[in-house]
């Protein structure tokens, strides 16, 4: 469990009341990674000899980088990593947690050794339901970040073309 203050410190959790921060404290937990790891990953698999690729699994976790960096990652269809963007401390990672159909689109990979908060996603959805106001604010963040990854791809694409 993360305290409840070390949450108030990112803008993404600042404006909450102090009984909704103690509810999203309860389902965090902090994490280090080392340089190289992959802190996430896309799920999926091929299906059939037609190689039909099906989504994977749900995300379970959203995550808040709190020191470090971690490249966004997409495999190529010739199965080379495109580097499209990255996160650093205070960003959230994981945000396909909380957008249907809770499948991560990426795979996280640590520039530097670093360390993150996560949260248990179902939980956090649920409270979101219960709390307008977290959900409100936080689908704000997860849509100002999917639109400034959106942007990094593309910029990214644009320089390989």
């Amino acid at each position: 469990m993360i305290s409840p203050e070390t949450l108030r410190r990112y803008p993404h959790f600042a404006g909450l009341s102090d009984g909704c921060l103690k509810k999203v404290a309860l389902f965090s937990a902090e994490r280090e990674f080392k340089e190289g790891d992959r802190i996430f990953e896309e799920s999926g698999e091929f299906l059939t000899e037609a190689h039909i690729y099906q989504k994977g699994k749900t995300a379970t976790h959203l995550m808040l980088l709190t020191k470090g960096e971690v490249d966004i990652v997409y495999m190529t269809s010739k199965d080379e990593t495109l580097v499209v963007g990255t996160v650093v401390s205070g960003d959230l990672m994981g945000i396909a947690a909380l957008i249907p159909p809770y499948h991560l689109t990426a795979t996280g990979v640590a520039k530097q050794d670093g360390s993150l908060i996560q949260f248990e996603a179902e939980k956090l959805r649920e409270l979101c339901e219960e709390d307008t106001a977290l959900g409100y604010g936080l689908m704000k963040a997860i849509a100002a970040a999917a639109s400034s990854r959106l942007q990094e791809t593309r910029i990214q694409l644009a320089g390989k073309l």
